[in-house]
């Protein structure tokens, strides 16, 4: 049996997945940085820094990583054009879709802009994906 594509995808699939692997990278270090901030970092916050990561609820930590974890083995499947980076794009879309609804409404509603291009780096990601597998650049 053949597992292997025989469509040779172009180059933009290469770039696409070389940027999601970094943007999900730079999320999981975002998430590695808040999940296990030492108490010299810890003092280096403002009171209102240090107060707004004492109040994130677990669920939306764990949301968190949901979101950069699955995101991330999503552009690692993607670069070994594996199939099953589809599923884990969803996963973080819709992890990254309720993280990103809690910031806009109950931490910062002023600042959109990281959390629209989250939203929209991640339905395109799911968008791109769906398309590379009807392309059989994905197996």
């Amino acid at each position: 049996m053949n597992f292997t594509s025989t469509k040779k995808p172009p180059v933009y699939f290469w770039i696409v997945g070389i940027i999601a692997l970094f943007w999900n990278a730079f999320g999981v270090y975002n998430y590695l940085m808040q999940a296990f901030m030492t108490t010299e970092l810890s003092t280096q916050l403002s009171k209102a820094e240090h107060n707004l990561y004492d109040d994130l609820p677990m669920w939306y930590i764990s949301v968190f990583a949901i979101a950069v974890f699955a995101g991330l083995l999503a552009a690692i499947s993607w670069l070994l054009r594996k199939k099953w980076a589809y599923s884990l794009f969803i996963i973080s879309f819709l992890a990254v879709g309720i993280q990103q609804f809690y910031v806009l409404t109950e931490i910062n509603p002023r600042d959109i802009f990281l959390p629209l291009i989250s939203i929209v780096l991640a339905l395109f990601l799911v968008w791109f994906s769906k398309r590379a597998i009807a392309r059989e650049w994905l197996k």
